[in-house]
């Protein structure tokens, strides 16, 4: 199997990166104590680079911040405001990655 040289970016608006990061942050704001701190740590290195002036991230690490929100989302105690959270952030990486050229 080969595999790609090429890194596959998904780009934000500012707009779009403000929302996500926004309801990621919060998100983990809720963290549940059960909640790993190298997780919580890598969850927030990812979103700073949403939040960088290039508003971008690799794709595999939006895939991986993903599962590092929806993890935390198990963790917490605040079950309704997290899972507004939570799909707010599935819903704009989603959308960013269906948009991505094939």
């Amino acid at each position: 199997m080969q595999t790609s040289q090429f890194t596959t970016f998904i780009f934000f608006s500012e707009a779009q990166a403000i929302a996500f990061s926004e309801a990621a942050r919060t998100l983990l704001t809720w963290a549940g104590a059960n909640y790993p701190e190298t997780f919580f740590r890598l969850a927030r290195e990812y979103i700073a680079r949403i939040e960088s002036a290039d508003h971008k991230i690799p794709l595999e690490d939006a895939q991986d911040l993903l599962a590092l929100l929806g993890t935390c989302c198990m963790t917490t105690q605040h079950d309704q405001p997290t899972r507004t959270l939570w799909h707010d952030c599935v819903r704009i990486l989603s959308k960013k990655i269906n948009d991505i050229p094939e």
